[in-house]
Formats: structure tokens, sequence, C-alpha cells
């Protein structure tokens, strides 16, 4: 079968995902291009950064009647990092096919297909749908800096874990034996023991503060799972225009163990403490700066002020 008349896919791959299975991948992947005759160009990323740095040198040089069908190989942090390079939403499809270890994107879409199905469906043109993209904003001195998601923010436990996690040698070291997903687990159980209570205010699309005097963390969502598969917000749909949140205000701190294993299967909600909402516009001021992650990447840091906004059905997402 021939696809020569077939619109050409522009790769972009993390060789490195998966402790080397994201090359393995893509040369599996590249056999079946060359079998089918499908037009593609490949990019490999060899540093963080990369992925921005090239999605945005691919889309800035389109013309006014161009499209771009660009296809992520990697991680929930790899298309975090393509995401921000998109300077013309409207004029690219966006199509996934996940390596990495947590692939909490994928595991939302039930993207885990052989290569040949997923890459069939991205021939024939595949399935898009309008997704959300969410948007974290905050102040560094005078000028406001944004970063988007598609997968979730989050602040307090669950992005000291991320902020862990990127730090440890012992990601790499379980990837490869296939488990990678133990590095979020045994670094939560460390966080469990270090977590501390945490003051602050949210406010939810302009209206009145909701006062949180031990909070643990907050997750907002566009999508329901974050962190290798917890089910945080389990209502979350990221074509609806609303982001989900799921605080963690007032649990116990010996129940906290107990909870997040819940959060596996969505459970988590049984407990007095675990609260869920629903805004397009979320205000979050906390007592003193606190880790912050955007799809498990934590590029801003530690911060104390932020706002979280919804860009609504903004990424024409194929599959």
């Amino acid at each position: 079968m021939s696809y020569e008349s077939h619109e050409k896919m522009n790769f972009i791959v993390n060789p490195a995902s998966h402790s080397g299975q994201g090359l393995k991948k893509w040369k599996r992947i590249e056999a079946l291009l060359k079998e089918l005759e499908l037009p593609y160009e490949v990019f490999f990323s060899e540093r963080s950064g990369d992925f921005q740095r090239i999605t945005a040198g691919l889309t800035e040089r389109l013309g006014e009647d161009e499209e771009l069908f660009l296809v992520i190989l990697g991680g929930d942090g790899s298309i975090n990092e393509a995401v921000q390079g998109i300077s013309n939403f409207e004029k690219v499809r966006f199509g996934y096919i996940p390596t990495g270890s947590s692939n909490d994107l994928a595991r939302d879409m039930g993207l885990f297909r052989s290569e040949r199905e997923a890459l069939l469906a991205l021939a024939d043109g595949g399935r898009e749908i309008a997704m959300d993209v969410g948007c974290l904003s905050w102040k560094a001195g005078d000028v406001t800096m944004h970063r988007r998601f598609l997968v979730s923010f989050g602040i307090g436990y669950d992005a000291a874990v991320c902020a862990g996690v990127q730090s440890s040698p012992m990601k790499a070291m379980l990837n490869r034996f296939g488990l990678g997903k133990l590095t979020y687990l045994l670094i939560g159980i460390r966080q469990m023991l270090a977590v501390r209570y945490n003051r602050a205010v949210l406010r939810l699309d302009g209206g009145e503060k909701i006062p949180m005097n031990r909070m643990l963390f907050t997750a907002v969502m566009s999508h329901r799972y974050e962190g290798g598969g917890f089910c945080f917000c389990p209502d979350a749909d990221a074509q609806d225009g609303m982001l989900d949140l799921c605080v963690v205000d007032g649990l116990p701190k010996w129940k906290f163990p107990a909870a997040i294993p819940m959060a596996l299967k969505g459970r988590h909600g049984m407990f007095k403490g675990v609260r869920f909402y629903r805004a397009s516009r979320v205000e979050i001021r906390t007592q003193r700066p606190l880790w912050v992650h955007t799809d498990g990447e934590v590029p801003a840091g530690e911060l104390d002020r932020m706002t979280v906004t919804v860009l609504k059905q903004k990424l024409r997402f194929v599959f």
C-alpha cells in the first residue's frame, strides 16, 4: 500500500525517553514509514528545550495556506515542551505516540496501541478533536510569565514529587528495567514523610475567596490522570472548556498515605478533606512559595502567587 499523496508527517523524537526505548520505538516506526511509503521528516531532541525550539521553528515558518502535521514521540514532558513552541494552533495537527514512563495523556486518551496501529490511524487522517490547553501565569519581577500544559498543573505535594523525580538519578536506573513508574511511588512515599500543611487562598472564576488552612496540594487538571496513573480528577474532560480541581485541605497527615493510593482508582473523594471544584480561571495565593508543576515539569520552580486559565479547544489533537 502506498500513501504517496498523504500529507507529510513531521516527527520530533526523544530518543532517550524511557532509557532509550524511544529510539528503539522510532526505528520500528521508521521501518513502517518506509514500508508504507509515507512521506515524513524527523527531528531528534538532544537536550531540554529542543522540543520547544524545533516546534517553534516548524510552526513559525508556515505560509498563509500551509498546515503542519506534527507527531511527537516522547513522554508527557516532551508534549509539554512541544506545546510551548506552537505559535499558530489553527495550522497545526498534533499527533502523539507515547514512549515515556508515565504517559498520563496517553492513558486518558487510550493511546496504548502497537506502532503499526498508531501509524496507520495517523496515516488515514486519524480522529481530530479540539483539545483544551491549560495555561499557568505568574510574575517574575515586572514580567508576566506563561507556561502551557495539556494534562495538569499542581502545587504542593504532587509538584514536590515531580521536582524530586527530575533531580533524582533513580528514574534513569529504574527505566532500564522498565520500572520507571516506581520512581514516582518511591519519591512520593519519601515526600509523604516530609509533607507540610500550607495556608493558601483559592479563587475560582473571580468569585469569593476560598481559604485553605491545611492544604497539602491542589491539582488543576484538564485530563483525569497525572503522576503515572493517579486519577485525581475522575470527571475531567479535555474538551469541555473547564479545569477540574482536586484540593486536599484539612486531611489528617496520618490519613494521607491511605488517600493517595485510593486515587489510582479515583476513589480518594471518600476522605473528608478531599474536595473537587470546576472553573475556567483559578487564582492561588500561598503563605510561602511552593513547588509547582505543569505536566510533571517544574520550569517555574516555587511560587506563591499564580493564575491558571484554560485556552478552550485550542489544540487540534489527532489520534
